[in-house]
């Protein structure tokens, strides 16, 4: 699979990331409540995480309706549909074949269950680990709608197919991303940069939601509270302090 279909397989395959709101005929709310998220588990179970393309195929008929939308602003054309919603499916486990879905959590409240996901792929001798929270609706058992939201950026710079901005050497004038840099994010030889004014780096800094670098290692759900648990709980020439520090851009704790 050439880069192009690994960007094309990342984008379609963030249809995964959902929760959902399931019409259910009958039953008290807890138990529709539970059923929806059982519902959700199948979906990643069956479906997502499910090699065997035949295998996948056949438990979308049973989770997805005829009627499915995605409902994502970047695709404003989105295909109706079984076969639409498994050509994502199968797109991404062709060109992320090692790809694995884990549903962390999944909160319902109603009709709506949102679930929230951790992904683990590899590609190019890369691996990349990243997060997702969606949303579905389901009527009569089976998914209808489809909201996204999805870290592939994260996904991207990890697999060396984005350069990470924020691993430049920030200047009084605007960001500056070295050749070397650029050239290590992307596993690539040659040179190349970007420059930012002081307003644009603002922007950058913002939607990122970070001023450093993009950690080489990423850990995602239990994991990484387990982590941030370990380190703000350390007693180490004076504890949290001494591991933390507050990000100037963005106000949060970030470890040193």
């Amino acid at each position: 699979m050439n880069l192009v279909g690994v960007l094309g397989a990342l984008a379609a395959g963030s249809a995964g990331f959902a929760a959902a709101a399931l019409k259910v005929g009958g039953g008290s709310g807890r138990e529709v409540t539970s059923a929806n998220k059982t519902l959700v588990r199948k979906l990643y179970r069956e479906v997502w995480n499910q090699a065997d393309s035949v295998k996948a195929k056949a438990s979308a008929g049973k989770f997805i309706s005829e009627e499915h939308i995605l409902i994502d602003p970047s695709h404003p054309n989105p295909s109706p549909g079984v076969d639409a919603y498994l050509e994502g499916v199968l797109s991404l486990r062709e060109a992320l074949s090692s790809i694995v879905i884990v549903v962390d959590d999944l909160v319902a409240q109603g009709l709506k269950v949102v679930a929230q996901l951790s992904f683990k792929a590899s590609a190019g001798g890369r691996e990349a680990r990243w997060t997702g929270t969606a949303i579905m609706e389901i009527e009569d058992g089976q998914v209808v709608k489809t909201w996204i939201n999805s870290d592939i950026i994260s996904a991207m710079i990890q697999l060396g197919l984005l350069q990470d901005f924020m691993s430049s050497q920030i200047e009084r004038t605007g960001a500056r991303i070295s050749a070397g840099a650029a050239a290590a994010a992307a596993g690539k030889g040659g040179s190349g940069g970007a420059h930012f004014s002081d307003g644009d780096l603002k922007v950058v800094q913002a939607l990122l939601g970070r001023s450093e670098a993009h950690p080489t290692s990423v850990l995602t759900g239990n994991e990484w509270l387990a982590y941030f648990d370990n380190v703000s709980t350390t007693e180490d020439d004076g504890g949290r302090g001494s591991m933390l520090r507050v990000d100037s851009k963005t106000g949060l704790d970030v470890v040193v």
